[in-house]
């Protein structure tokens, strides 16, 4: 059972206030009849009321879309200054082979930096099915957001206040929801094309139709929208076209020998001069000598190619003056094709090459023989395959919703609905993928042509040619080292719901509204990979080289029953209540309450406030996940705690792999929001609002592997030998491993962990939003200033920490093993970010030009402290965009947008392989689209 929130007995004490109040005063009569067509807003289930500016609610309708020519709702949401900030939005640009990466094709949207599980995506006031591939080390569960036709898009409303009181779980810090078009009567057809201003080709493609219909009984509409992009590389662009370090595992591989005396490492000198670092003037060798280097640029993109097609219809039919039906049917089918960098081989030991490979080339021979190596002794190889791993993956969304709505009579109205939504998801390695059995039996000739590995070079085993870049191969090998693992995920939802809204009760004469509810849904998960590509847990890796998936596997029941109700206390002063008890199948069951207060002491003025307590059961991928093969940075360096043990008294940052087992015992993250604001509208064109927020997490489920190293020092039972087999790890234990079963070299050792409840994540800042109308007549037109900005104060996220180490920036007094670690400032997290627009709109004509703003952050130092100054800064970065518009007449319109009108470059980011980060930033540069749209 999940803990009581604080402020839970006084929510209940004044909605039992409220119910007394309807029983002492008569209900206020009126003479407007209630209709079918009353709006309910995003925060609330409360219908037909009057909640102008109680909330902080941001809406950017259809028009607004087309106008500025947004291809997304991920660049819908890069407009509003509240969804930016950390990692918590992710899309395509993050995608890859791994597991730690996104889901290729598929982007989640996050408020206030607290991520996607922390955000909740609604299409239509409902929820839709999870993606079924979740996201990144934790696991996470989203709602893919390219999963949605843009052209039946008819405003998308931003709630950046907690409302999990209102819409239950994954509420946190706030909703999204997406609306679609109800109505529409004719034909309408639109084109867009875009392309870059550079001379690479990273074209955009949108055509989109819709048919409607309506009469006095029924409305329809019908669309279909189809969506293609060309792939948007590293090396398309000068800023990111080289790696910051390349990466020493090269095509050409670098090779020595077990008990070769030099014991430094060899190359061919088929490698190219400008990439072997054997020792020459400007080419250095490394500390293990000669390498033949790969710029992992040359295979990266920051946007892979993708394929859409949706479509969504709905109807809705009156059945009477007081009752309707609708529905609702909306299928989208997504393709996108990831690439990545060639899969290294060899690992931290090597991979073993019989010395009497017949394709050893004669002079690495003879150089390896006259440093020492004995004639009989196996080389050991560290390399990279030749070829790009791509991942395609095809998802299919479908959702499908069916209900009713009517009136009891003139005060009280109802809606029920059932629904349904389903994503399913394939995902196959078309490139780059090699099963590492066969790999490391061709190396030595003991690979069989049936794909067996039990031959020997004299009894028709076949070989891999390591040599000469890998380009020479036997057709044979390759069909049998080369492999698809596909991976087929699925997730459904299947809901129901039941409303009443209506007035009861008054105070004053003043009529109390309120909503009730009642709402259930069944929610299944299901990601099964190839087994060659999950995670043998004895073997600690999977089957192949270059890819990874865990399996997912669980379902949950969840029932929920809420109830709201609007108190004006005077003309002026009102006060909003509510709460929601909700019920998990597998997790228990939890009460969250909220109150909103709105005071207007003149029209021109409204203050408002709020508070919330919100939770996050565990989601179905972390409830039922499997292994997830990961890898982290160990910070080593002079004065790193680590420095005399794990780093064997190392430089430099090690990239350590890792393994995170699932957690039975995971707890529900729990949180508390409030903000307080005002906004003044002195004139009709004019308003200002600015507005406080804060927000407070609780065990917050995440992997802490600093926390498990520190254990280990003074607990050496969880440090475990995987050399000599002395001291085996059992299977499912959490622990190191390492070659000495000490605290040492970690570098070619492993962690196993597990997802846990880690501790707190805070955030506070302000808003600010002006919307001016600067002249109603101004060149024949009407111009208009809008301006939308954050400033985070701080952003504050728990980790375990050790007493004995000083501080960095940032870090707050270790207590308990725990500490605070402010982030704001730091890499990926500017203090402020804002939008500043003119909008000018005449009958004919219109005209934006808009500048986006991200404020500077301090680099990443403690990924690389040697080579990034601790005072080193990310620049801020500011792009001017700008659309013009001409309605040639009644039925046709064209327009031309311009993306990062000067083409100026995001700033360097050192912290990030590839010059950029592209959480905060977009090195596409100038970008251009026409459209067209005719109305028939």
């Amino acid at each position: 059972m999940l803990s009581k929130k604080p402020l839970s007995a006084t929510i209940a004490l004044l909605l039992a206030t409220s119910v007394a109040a309807q029983a002492q005063s008569p209900a206020a009569e009126t003479d407007d009849a209630k209709t079918l067509d009353a709006v309910t807003v995003t925060g609330t289930n409360l219908r037909g009321v009057d909640l102008a500016e109680a909330q902080p609610v941001q809406v950017i309708d259809a028009a607004k879309i087309e106008r500025l020519g947004l291809a997304s709702i991920g660049d819908v949401l890069k407009l509003i200054s509240e969804t930016g900030g950390g990692t918590g939005n992710f899309s395509t640009a993050s995608s890859g082979a791994l597991q730690a990466d996104s889901p290729a094709g598929m982007a989640g949207a996050s408020l206030r930096g607290l991520g996607a599980g922390s955000t909740l995506t609604l299409v239509n006031g409902r929820r839709v099915a999870a993606s079924s591939f979740s996201n990144g080390v934790r696991s996470e569960n989203f709602v893919d957001i390219n999963a949605i036709p843009m052209a039946a898009i008819e405003r998308i409303e931003v709630l950046s206040a907690g409302a999990s009181a209102i819409y239950g779980a994954d509420a946190v810090a706030g909703v999204i929801n997406v609306v679609l078009r109800r109505s529409f009567d004719g034909i309408r057809a639109a084109v867009s094309v875009g392309d870059s201003s550079a001379d690479t080709d990273e074209a955009k493609l949108n055509a989109n139709f819709l048919f409607g219909f309506g009469n006095d009984t029924v409305d329809g509409l019908l669309v279909i929208d189809a969506f293609k992009r060309n792939g948007f590389y590293n090396r398309d662009r000068a800023i990111t076209e080289n790696e910051r370090v390349p990466s020493q595992q090269g095509i050409f591989p670098s090779f020595n020998g077990r008990g070769f005396p030099l014991v430094r490492d060899l190359v061919e000198a088929a490698c190219p001069d400008s990439q072997r670092f054997d020792g020459r003037p400007g080419f250095p060798a490394a500390s293990a000598y000669q390498y033949c280097s790969v710029d992992r640029a040359d295979y990266t993109a920051f946007d892979p190619e993708l394929e859409q097609l949706g479509a969504y219809g709905t109807i809705t039919a009156r059945l009477g003056e007081s009752l309707e039906a609708f529905g609702e049917l909306q299928a989208q089918r997504n393709k996108s094709f990831a690439t990545g960098s060639p899969a290294a081989w060899g690992g931290s030991a090597g991979a073993r090459i019989a010395f009497n490979h017949p394709n050893t080339p004669a002079e690495l021979r003879a150089r390896m023989l006259a440093g020492g190596l004995g004639a009989t002794t196996d080389l050991l190889g560290f390399g990279r395959f030749p070829d790009t791993r791509q991942i395609d993956v095809e998802t299919k969304n479908w959702r499908a919703l069916a209900g009713l709505r009517g009136d009891l009579n003139d005060d009280w109205g109802w809606e029920a609905a059932v629904g349904y939504g389903r994503s399913e998801s394939e995902q196959v390695a078309s490139g780059g993928i090699y099963n590492e059995a066969r790999f490391l039996a061709g190396l030595r000739g003991f690979l069989c042509a049936d794909g067996t590995t039990t031959c020997s070079p004299t009894s028709g085993g076949l070989w891999y040619n390591p040599f000469g870049g890998q380009g020479s191969q036997d057709p044979r090998v390759l069909a049998l080292v080369r492999e698809t693992v596909p991976r087929n995920g699925e997730s459904t939802t299947t809901s129901a719901d039941f409303k009443l809204n209506g007035n009861a009760g008054a105070i004053g004469g003043r009529d109390i509204a309120w909503a009730l509810g009642v709402e259930g849904r069944r929610e299944k998960i299901a990601d099964r990979p190839s087994p060659l590509a999950e995670v043998n847990r004895l073997t600690g890796r999977p089957g192949v080289i270059g890819f990874g998936s865990r399996s997912a596997a669980a379902e949950r029941d969840a029932s929920a029953v809420f109830v709201e109700s609007l108190l004006p206390f005077t003309e002026t002063f009102d006060v909003r209540l509510a709460g929601r008890y909700d019920h998990y199948s597998d997790f228990g069951g939890d009460f969250n309450p909220s109150v909103g207060l709105r005071f207007r002491p003149s029209d021109t003025l409204v203050f408002r406030a709020g508070w919330n307590s919100g939770f996050r059961a565990p989601s179905l991928a972390q409830a039922g996940s499997g292994t997830t093969a990961a890898s982290f940075t160990l910070p080593c360096g002079t004065g790193s705690e680590f420095f005399n043990n794990f780093c064997s008294q190392g430089t430099r940052p090690q990239n350590i792999l890792s393994q995170i087992f699932a957690n039975e015992d995971l707890q529900p993250e729990s949180s508390e929001a409030w903000n307080a604001g005002a906004v003044w509208s002195p004139a009709e064109r004019t308003s200002f609002s600015v507005d406080y927020w804060n927000f407070d997490q609780k065990n917050t489920v995440d992997v802490d592997y600093l926390r498990l190293l520190r254990q280990s020092l003074t607990t050496p039972s969880l440090i475990y030998t995987y050399s000599d087999g002395t001291r085996p790890r059992p299977v499912d234990a959490i622990g190191i491993e390492t070659r000495t079963g000490t605290a040492s070299g970690l570098s070619t050792g492993e962690v196993f962990v597990t997802l846990q409840n880690i501790g707190v994540q805070r955030t506070n800042g302000w808003d600010l939003a002006i919307d001016h109308g600067l002249a109603e007549d101004f060149l024949g037109g009407r111009l208009d200033l809008s301006i939308d900005a954050t400033r985070v104060l701080s952003f504050e996220r728990s980790e375990s920490c050790s007493p004995q180490v000083a501080p960095l920036r940032g870090d707050g007094a270790c207590v308990g093993g725990q500490r605070l670690v402010e982030l704001n400032g730091e890499y990926r997290y500017p203090k402020w970010r804002g939008t500043v627009a003119l909008d000018w709109t005449s009958e004919d004509f219109d005209a934006a030009v808009w500048a986006s703003y991200t404020g500077s952050y301090y680099d990443d130092f403690r990924f690389d402290p040697a080579a990034i100054a601790t005072t080193a800064r990310v620049a801020s970065w500011t792009t001017f965009n700008a659309s013009w518009g001409w309605n040639i007449n009644e039925t046709h319109r064209v327009s031309l947008q311009v993306k990062n009108l000067t083409d100026r470059d995001p700033p360097r980011a050192l912290g990030a392989s590839a010059w950029v980060d592209t959480f905060n930033h977009d090195a596409m540069g100038r970008f251009v689209t026409l459209n067209w749209i005719g109305r028939f």
